[in-house]
């Protein structure tokens, strides 16, 4: 339109932006212009250092949790990143608790808005809301049953502070944080998460004086020998014999070459003894089956055999 001028996505004095980044950030106030700035400040471990008075901002849940995106977590930053799931964004100021309850059931009702199954379904309408959670527990779906129940509470809570009934307000706030809670343990990528974290540690435990990397490799091993047994024969002779590098070609990471090579022939010898197993089965059968047919040859002229002397007998 006419007249109308756009938002400058970089600050002009020191060029960063002005613009909330797609990754994990900071952010402060600009020395020179005063305006809200985004960065990322590479500290020493690798992960991102945040200096006092700065704002550190976390994007989507989906695009940190989730090894497919491609990124990956330092032991620092997984430690850190958790809190903050758990923790969430700092209210600053009282003031700023009913708005910052009317964001989060905002943001919750347009995820479940989003969800096929109950989108014929109005958030707004108890009888509706009590449809929808029937419909989520039904489908599996608790991680959003329980941000429908989250989005409720919220609602209830700031509604009771509006309303100066104090107690109903607390204990609304505290059913809201606790199916908070439970939605984030029914997230799948935390799940998986704590569910091998765990089998990491029961492997440590039971493995005493195991080192924690040797740990990983063990397991990594594993995971590795189960996608190189579902591998046709013909690549597996191509990947021991053709010289080139084993990880890429079975999207395999965190393992040698040298170890691969050595898990890949050790599939190709096993299969191999597996072949030989059976084709002396196989054998056994055919041997089986020709001494049957000899013993049913003899029997049939030992029958002939016996008629004709019977015969013989017979007609004198």
């Amino acid at each position: 339109m006419e007249g109308e001028t756009s938002q400058p996505r970089f600050c002009e004095v020191c060029g960063l932006s002005l613009v909330m980044l797609d990754t994990w950030c900071t952010s402060r106030n600009c020395d020179n212009c005063g305006k809200e700035v985004f960065f990322v400040r590479r500290g020493e471990d690798g992960g991102i250092r945040v200096e006092k008075g700065e704002k550190f901002h976390v994007p989507q849940l989906t695009l940190s949790l989730d090894p497919a995106t491609g990124g990956e977590f330092t032991r620092a930053g997984l430690e850190g990143f958790i809190k903050q799931l758990f923790l969430g964004q700092k209210i600053e100021g009282k003031e700023k608790l009913i708005e910052r309850f009317k964001e989060l059931e905002e943001r919750i009702d347009a995820e479940l808005r989003g969800l096929d199954c109950i989108s014929h379904c109005d958030l707004e309408s108890e009888a509706d809301v009590e449809e929808a959670a029937g419909i989520l527990e039904k489908q599996g779906l608790n991680e959003y049953r329980f941000n429908l129940f989250r989005s409720c509470l919220l609602r209830r809570c700031y509604t009771a502070i509006e309303e100066e009934d104090a107690l109903d307000a607390v204990y609304a706030a505290y059913q809201a944080d606790i199916f908070k809670e439970y939605s984030l343990l029914e997230h799948r990528h935390l799940k998986e998460i704590i569910w091998l974290g765990y089998g990491c540690y029961v492997d440590l435990v039971k493995n005493e004086g195991m080192t924690e990397h040797a740990a990983k490799e063990k397991k990594l091993i594993r995971g590795a020998t189960k996608k190189i047994r579902s591998v046709d024969s013909e690549l597996l002779y191509a990947l021991a014999k053709d010289g080139g590098e084993i990880a890429p070609r079975l999207t395999v990471s965190g393992l040698s070459e040298a170890t691969l090579k050595a898990l890949v022939d050790h599939e190709l010898e096993r299969r191999e003894q597996d072949r030989q197993v059976l084709l002396a089965k196989e054998e056994m059968k055919i041997k089986r089956a020709a001494n049957s047919i000899k013993l049913w040859g003899f029997l049939f002229t030992l029958a002939n055999g016996l008629i004709l002397v019977l015969y013989k007998d017979w007609i004198g």
